[in-house]
């Protein structure tokens, strides 16, 4: 990862000190730019938008920590304060910064600063990991909550027995007067349960209903075709090759499939 820094000192020696410094680093850190005032570190800092910042306290119109104050949160990038007096440490850690530096910046006291910014930033992407993890749990926490709403399978009674068949097997519904039949790859099923009661109960995003007549399996679906005067029909992939007419009222959704 390149750190994208921005340098903020007044004093022009300083600049030239943190930048020489940094240079040891440039597989890790690329300096895209530098500002001599509080004012300027908050229009550069808000333009060029830093992952890092090298922020020295005492300067003539903004100081670091009004500096900050003047950034929205997410605005705020990771802060290694820089000073020429020790009376701002207390403060300067208050502020959740990776490091404080005194002035004159001894380079051994520098190595120490990357290693902390290099264990911040590892910090950061495990808990990153963590929470995509967490999300990714949630999301398929989702789905099986949203399955488990659904039936997995429906009841057929055939004289004293009953079928259990399951719902990823059925390729469409076709209702005719007070009866449904179930239509799988090999099999077909007549049930008492109308086709409005089904679509109630089944996956919206499994089951679409194309026809007062007809409900299908979405994943069944091979093909949209235009039939006579203008209308639609849809052609499934079972072995038949069954076509289903498409109603007026049910083309906006076939469509939008």
């Amino acid at each position: 990862m390149l750190l994208k820094t921005l340098v903020i000192d007044d004093e022009p020696l300083a600049l030239v000190r943190i930048k020489q410094l940094i240079k040891e680093y440039s597989q890790y850190i690329e300096i895209i730019g530098e500002a001599s005032s509080g004012g300027e570190a908050v229009e550069k800092v808000k333009s060029l938008k830093p992952d890092l910042i090298f922020l020295d306290i005492q300067m003539p119109d903004l100081n670091g920590f009004e500096v900050l104050e003047a950034l929205e949160e997410d605005e705020t990038p990771m802060v290694v304060f820089t000073t020429a007096y020790d009376d701002y440490a207390l403060r300067a850690y208050e502020e959740n910064t990776i490091d404080y530096l005194l002035k004159p910046i001894e380079e051994e006291r520098f190595v120490l600063t990357m290693e902390k910014l290099n264990k911040y930033i590892k910090s950061q992407e495990q808990i990153q990991k963590s929470l995509a993890n967490f999300l990714s749990m949630d999301s398929i926490k989702k789905v099986v909550e949203e399955k488990e709403k659904y039936p997995p399978r429906l009841q057929v009674r055939i004289g004293d027995r009953t079928i259990l068949v399951p719902i990823e097997e059925v390729i469409r519904f076709q209702s005719e007067e007070k009866y449904t039949t179930i239509y799988t790859e090999n099999s077909q099923y007549l049930i008492d349960t109308s086709l409005i009661e089904l679509e109630a109960k089944l996956n919206p995003n499994d089951f679409i209903r194309v026809h007062r007549a007809h409900l299908v399996s979405i994943p069944a679906i091979a093909e949209i075709q235009r039939a006579e005067a203008g209308r639609l029909k849809i052609i499934l992939n079972d072995k038949s090759k069954t076509s289903v007419p498409v109603s007026r009222n049910f083309v906006k959704r076939v469509r939008n499939l």
